[in-house]
């Protein structure tokens, strides 16, 4: 599936900063079983790219319980990316080693802080598009208040639930924005770490990201001189205001957005799941969990060992890409990292 160039530019840019993953399991036959599927978003550090989603969609666990576990944990996910040439691209990420240590990042406090970091070398961006969502959020300050209005840019429905209802082209790969309101003071967040979000939502919107969203009075452009008048005021040119002409310029309230944190649904809790409250763990947490990241630890139930992940390891070793096309065949082997 591909998308024209103009298609692909009215996307909103923040759509284009999440990302459709799923969730993988090898087993002892060797079939690769789908787990699940979720959402992730992409941050910027020096030197790499990173993934944030939740621990729970990485690890397959309840964290807060992680003893308990209905379903294998999974054993690599498939990160839904736009390639350079403006196709919907795969690409393979494993959750473990070849010694079975996880591969993801996470807060010291382990699982307490359910988000989890998967680090991608920037070589990448030769062949993908990957948009760092602190890049395009709105300069405007938003302060954050209960009843905020924020959008969940998550995936509720999986690519087969989607095609099913609406037909094999349907954008499965393109995140649903799901509006909700804040629902607890975000002054005095929960353990200091969670904002509640009032807003339905579904098991696929783990990790996505929740953005506060305001109206604000703005100037738009009407044509180019409309631009030249708004480009001076923005300069600090006053003797532009004498100039103001309603055929050039127009006022319009435009929505603006800023991250407020990391979704994680309703996990651990019925009672929320029933008056539809989600955790929101803010930004300064995930702050702390890139800042401060340590190497992931699974408490419990890890996934075995086996030949068949050995292989696909083998086949996605750390520092190389492997393209295919459509049919699976292998296109082109790349070194993104030297050794």
């Amino acid at each position: 599936m591909s998308l024209s160039k103009n298609t692909s530019t009215m996307i909103h840019s923040l759509s284009r900063a999440t990302s459709y993953l799923q969730s993988f399991c090898v087993r002892l036959d060797g079939a690769h079983l789908l787990r699940s599927h979720a959402t992730g978003f992409f941050v910027r550090v020096k030197g790499a790219i990173l993934l944030i989603t939740n621990w729970h969609v990485v690890s397959g666990l309840n964290p807060v319980d992680p003893s308990k576990a209905i379903n294998p944990s999974p054993h690599y996910l498939k990160v839904t990316l736009l390639s350079r040439t403006n196709s919907v691209s795969e690409l393979s990420v494993p959750l473990y080693d070849a010694d079975m240590k996880p591969r993801w990042y996470e807060h010291p406090d382990r699982h307490a802080v359910d988000i989890a970091l998967i680090e991608l070398p920037e070589a990448l961006e030769e062949y993908f598009y990957f948009v760092d969502i602190h890049s395009v959020e709105d300069d405007a300050k938003i302060v954050e208040a209960v009843a905020k209005d924020v959008f969940i840019l998550g995936y509720p429905f999986s690519k087969a639930d989607l095609e099913a209802e609406f037909g094999a082209q349907s954008p499965y790969y393109l995140p649903v924005w799901k509006r909700g309101s804040i629902a607890t003071e975000p002054a005095v967040p929960l353990h200091d770490r969670v904002v509640l979000i009032d807003s339905l939502s579904r098991a696929g919107m783990s990790g996505a990201p929740v953005l506060i969203s305001e109206d604000h009075q703005m100037m738009r452009a009407r044509n180019a001189q409309g631009n030249a008048f708004i480009e001076a005021v923005r300069r600090g040119d006053t003797s532009a205001l004498e100039h103001y002409d309603h055929d050039n310029v127009e006022d319009a309230r435009i929505k603006q957005f800023k991250l407020l944190g990391v979704y994680s649904g309703t996990i651990g809790s019925t009672k929320m799941g029933e008056i539809a409250l989600g955790k929101c763990w803010t930004t300064r947490t995930l702050a702390q969990t890139v800042d401060q990241a340590i190497q992931g630890q699974m408490p419990a139930h890890a996934p075995e060992a086996n030949e068949h992940y050995a292989a696909f390891l083998q086949r996605t070793r750390r520092g190389q890409l492997i393209l295919h096309d459509a049919a699976g065949n292998e296109t082109k082997r790349v070194q993104l990292i030297p050794g």
